[in-house]
């Protein structure tokens, strides 16, 4: 279990300063997983300090496989790889832990694991990695409480077609038929984070080509004897965050080390709030608002429309937003069960249903005691605080820590009133 925090914000500051942005989450863990793939030492730049991947980094010593910080580098070993089972209370926390199936599989025939857990913000089955598994030869059964992943023929060049674009099953797919010297993967996602894992295999060897229906494995790895060095690139998650952060307290924030092509549908969203973005370079942007209009919706889709990690944030900006907006986010049913916290600190929302809200704004939000659900809600509930008048309290802000690095300290730079209790 994660330790609890407790974070207290003091709200009525407006963020100004420079933000540098971290490595991206959704793309580190992936990575991590095909690591198991290298022969020698892999050294990662950029790779995020936060909780997930630190429970990743344990995962990855409990199959023999070192992984240490050197300074800001991240070094993982898999020369001394060995398949055994994954620790259950590691698995429980970590929903990237799904994505350690098809190195494990691939290089041992067979696996066997509980089901990895994360934050509760809706059903999303393992269904379409099952697919991904069938269609290259393995047996899939499935109690419920564990999972088991067994070789039952040898197919060339697989070939799946994903029912739904799931990123995590895409990233397994790749790793698997990579492993697998060859297959291809119909209807993939196409998000920064998978083309970033594609990169990192094509270093091992891979030979991956992108089609506009499809990825198509050319070749498998064939991991060169020698170290291999690879960044991270930036989380246009954690700056479409700072984004909002910025708009919702009237402030200007400078966003470095981003990645301006990952940031093209948060760009477009945000801009028809207000808030305005002033691009240095293709690394840098000046982001400031004066004014906060609703738009009348904002619909959450697939890349590289409006991503569904930051529809909390969108709806606390839409609380200080002139007129009524409505949110959807068709992706995650229990996405929008967090709304009853800002109703407390005064917001006007309705919930339509597991999908849908709509907000009118803008609002005084008042401080109160709260508590955080998930990772994204729980950052939503911080910029909520940042604008609240009095001091808000946000318990079991731990899960916030899992995908934000240092956040406490970040924002503090910027001017933050923010201390952890």
């Amino acid at each position: 279990m994660l330790p609890m925090r407790t974070l207290l914000i003091e709200g009525g500051s407006h963020l100004k300063g420079t933000y540098p942005i971290q490595g991206n989450k959704n793309a580190a863990l992936p990575v991590l997983a095909a690591t198991l793939l290298a022969r020698r030492a892999v050294c990662l730049l950029n790779v995020p300090r936060i909780w997930d991947v630190e429970s990743m980094l344990s995962l990855l010593r409990s199959l023999g496989a070192s992984a240490d910080w050197q300074g800001d580098a991240l070094w993982i070993d898999p020369s001394r790889f060995q398949c055994a089972a994954l620790p259950p209370e590691r698995v429980e926390q970590l929903r990237g832990a799904i994505l350690l199936t098809a190195p494990l599989a691939a290089r041992a025939d067979s696996m066997e694991s509980g089901f990895p857990g994360g934050c509760p913000i809706g059903a999303r089955t393992f269904e379409r990695h099952w697919e991904v598994f069938r269609a290259a030869g393995f047996q899939v059964e499935d109690d419920r409480r564990r999972f088991r992943i067994q070789r039952q023929t040898r197919i060339l060049h697989p070939e799946v077609y994903l029912g739904e674009a799931s990123v995590t099953a895409t990233e397994n797919a790749l790793i698997l038929f990579s492993a697998l010297d060859g297959g291809t993967i119909y209807n993939a996602a196409r998000e920064p984070h998978v083309r970033a894992l594609g990169e990192f295999l094509m270093l091992l060897g891979a030979q991956i080509e992108h089609h506009p229906t499809a990825l198509k494995i050319r070749r498998g790895v064939a991991p060169p004897d020698r170290e291999i060095t690879f960044e991270i690139q930036p989380d246009f998650v954690d700056a479409g965050t700072l984004a909002i952060a910025a708009g919702v307290t009237g402030g200007q924030v400078t966003l470095t080390k981003v990645c301006r092509q990952d940031l093209i549908g948060i760009e477009h969203t945000l801009k028809q709030y207000g808030v305005q973005w002033d691009w240095q370079d293709e690394g840098c942007v000046n982001i400031k608002a004066s004014e906060i209009t609703n738009p009348s919706r904002v619909v959450i889709g697939l890349w590289p429309s409006f991503p569904t990690d930051l529809s909390s944030l969108a709806i606390v900006l839409s609380t200080q937003g002139s007129g009524s907006t409505l949110v959807h986010d068709w992706m995650y049913e229990s996405r929008m069960f967090f709304v009853d916290k800002l109703v407390r600190m005064g917001a006007r929302i309705i919930l339509c249903d597991p999908h849908r809200v709509v907000v009118q704004g803008p609002t005084a939000l008042r401080a109160t005691t709260l508590e955080s659900p998930d990772i994204r809600a729980g950052m939503a509930l911080i910029v909520a605080g940042l604008v609240a008048r009095g001091q808000t309290r946000i318990e079991h802000a731990e899960v916030v820590f899992r995908g934000y690095e240092r956040i406490v300290e970040r924002l503090g730079v910027l001017g933050a009133s923010i201390r952890e209790q």
